[in-house]
């Protein structure tokens, strides 16, 4: 073994050796300082500085030209119709470039490799059958069995067993795993990263997918969608999704932006509903049904989940363990149907809603959304505040001394709240200096009283304090209203209850 490397180093270093016949052509060409080794090896050429090539049972056809320069070939029919205008190709394995003719710069490496191309240029191909079709795409690099293996496209990248397998019209593809993309036929600028990513695209284009089946359940002609993290699965076209059902949390140390340009909106118009839209929503507590939601997004397509079958025991149990655990949490939120159900009954085109465009897709709330409507209600109540409190200051002026403009008994009482806010009942407390009669009410924002606290009596000087439920009220901004003779004073009370 030892006098064989030996004799191979010297024959690259002695590039005038040569083993067979020395040819010469009709015109008395001699072709000098190439090697080919193996039985019924042949080359023909007039370039004196041919580089070194290595031959077995394959045959350089053509007689004339010299511009097959830089070939290099070792196999059973590599090369073997190479044509003298095609320089630079390399060839490694059975019939590999083997209908190489004008085709350069391209590199094969296993049984079949590139055994199609003729006219391609730049193409790199490594394991059996990779680029096998390809006849003059251009500019592809293909690495592992039958990656890329029907494809005559140009600029796609392959790496790993039958990535990119069907690819045959598709440009500017890349796929880098098991599967990959591997039913892809005339999409173009995919990205897949992961075994079985993308694997069910056919000639959707401008996809990317990273992590083991993301996006594997995307039908063939989903287009524009992104698929981040193990199994994650879009619904639809012109669409972001991270991660599977079993993810408990995204985030990081910034805050999502949204653009918000105002150069770049028209139509605009102040029509966002308050109040008649927020009293409509129904907030709720609820638990995830994650077997429900995967089968709501589960495609029809196949899936080859043949990796799925060695996951360890210890693998399933975290799986498992992430499902149960996200089933036990307890959100609050809303239910997505009844917020749109209450967006149409009033005419509003809330973008809050993500609808489904088709069956396989679910429901979806953006929350961030439901901040406009909020705001909007709080401008209404403050509004409505302020007017009631005009009019309860009007009342109050009413009852001043026409002539003086000054109330009559005057600071005869003080009161007081508490708790404000109050989630169920309220005391007041309050001192009479002089003995009159008073009276407590309790008024809502529109000025309609809701509850007499105090009937009208007389009481002597003192302090006193009476307490009154108000559960049966709805949350929001109330007025207790206190009179005394002709001294009325007026005090906000919150109920959140």
């Amino acid at each position: 073994m030892k006098h064989v490397n030996l004799f191979v180093f010297s024959l690259l270093l002695c590039p005038m050796m040569a083993f067979g016949q020395l040819r010469v052509d009709p015109s008395g060409n001699t072709y000098a300082k190439n090697i080919y080794i193996g039985n019924s090896s042949n080359f023909l050429g007039t370039d004196s500085n041919v580089p070194v090539v290595f031959k077995t049972n394959g045959v350089l056809s053509g007689s004339t030209g010299s511009s097959a320069h830089g070939n290099v070939s070792f196999g059973y029919n590599t090369l073997s119709s190479l044509s003298l205008s095609g320089p630079s190709n390399a060839a490694f394995g059975h019939e590999a470039l083997k209908s190489n003719t004008t085709g350069q710069y391209s590199a094969a490496f296993g049984r079949a490799a590139l055994m199609s191309n003729t006219t391609g240029l730049y193409n790199t191909a490594a394991g059996y059958c990779a680029l096998a079709n390809n006849i003059s795409g251009t500019h592809n690099a293909a690495i592992g069995r039958s990656a890329l293996a029907f494809s005559t496209g140009n600029y796609n990248a392959a790496c790993g067993s039958y990535a990119l397998l069907n690819t045959s019209t598709g440009n500017y593809n890349t796929a880098c795993g098991y599967i990959t993309l591997a039913n892809n036929t005339s999409g173009q600028y995919n990205t897949a990263v992961g075994a079985n990513a993308l694997d069910n695209i056919t000639t959707g284009s401008y996809n990317t997918a990273i992590g083991y089946s993301a996006g594997h359940s995307n039908p063939g002609t989903y287009t524009n969608v992104t698929a981040i993290g193990y199994n994650a699965q879009n619904t639809q076209s012109n669409q972001v999704r991270l991660g599977n059902t079993s993810v408990t949390s995204i985030g990081g140390n910034a805050s999502w932006t949204n653009f918000s340009d105002g150069r770049a909106k028209k139509n605009i118009r102040a029509e966002v509903p308050g109040l008649a839209f927020i009293n409509l929503l129904q907030p709720v507590t609820y638990n995830l049904n994650l077997d429900a939601m995967d089968e709501i997004l589960k495609s029809d397509a196949p899936v080859n989940d043949s990796l799925q079958t060695v996951r360890s025991p210890e693998e399933r149990e975290i799986l498992a363990k992430a499902k149960a655990n996200k089933e036990k949490q307890v959100y609050s939120g809303f239910i997505a149907q009844d917020v749109e159900k209450a967006a149409q009954s009033i005419g509003y085109d809330f973008s809050g809603v993500d609808v489904p465009e088709n069956e396989k897709s679910a429901y979806g709330l953006r929350y961030g959304d439901f901040v406009v409507p909020l705001v909007k209600a709080v401008q209404e109540l403050s509004k409505q505040v302020e007017e009631l409190t005009a009019k309860l200051e009007e009342l109050t002026n009413a009852q001043k001394n026409p002539n003086t403009g000054v109330a009559v008994g005057a600071n005869n009482f003080t009161f007081s709240l508490f708790p404000n806010p109050t989630n169920g009942f309220v005391t007041v407390d309050y001192t009479l200096i002089n003995d009159a009669p008073i009276t407590i009410e309790l008024y809502n924002i529109f000025g309609q009283r809701t509850k007499l606290i105090l009937p009208n009596q007389n009481q002597k000087a003192g302090t006193y304090n009476i307490q009154t439920s108000v559960s049966d009220l709805s949350v929001g901004t109330y007025i207790v209203k206190v009179t005394s003779g002709n001294q009325a004073e007026s005090k906000q009370l919150i109920i959140n209850n």
